[in-house]
């Protein structure tokens, strides 16, 4: 009989500590949680539109290309520094003149996407 109990008792024990977890692993907390999170990002997408569109809006770089192991540069002297250009054959129409370059700056890896490149 009192090993009933003990049995009874550690049973009693072990559904009260895994209770907690079994609420936290249901599925329909997950798929609402989950539901939640995606309407909380399209929210911050739709409330700021102009930040993405900024990102990838075209800009003007003026400067000399310049060939740098093997890639077309563009060196900018006023603010002395330079980037790589995306658009080989644009580039290499130019080598060696002041240009203004229209395109999109990938800031990490320092490389303008090229849209067009006209003498300065």
């Amino acid at each position: 009989m009192k090993g009933k109990r003990v049995t009874a008792i550690l049973s009693l024990l072990l559904a009260s500590a895994l209770l907690p977890l079994a609420a936290v692993a249901s599925p329909r907390d997950t798929t609402d949680s989950s539901h939640r999170t995606v309407i909380c990002q399209s929210q911050s997408q739709s409330q700021n539109p102009s930040q993405s569109q900024n990102e990838s809006e075209a800009k003007t770089f003026t400067g000399k290309i310049t060939k740098s192991n093997g890639r077309y540069v563009l060196e900018d002297q006023s603010m002395n520094s330079s980037y790589y250009l995306d658009d080989t054959k644009a580039a290499q129409k130019f080598e060696g003149k002041n240009v203004v370059v229209t395109g999109t700056l990938d800031a990490q890896n320092r490389t303008i996407h090229v849209q067009k490149i006209e003498a300065a």
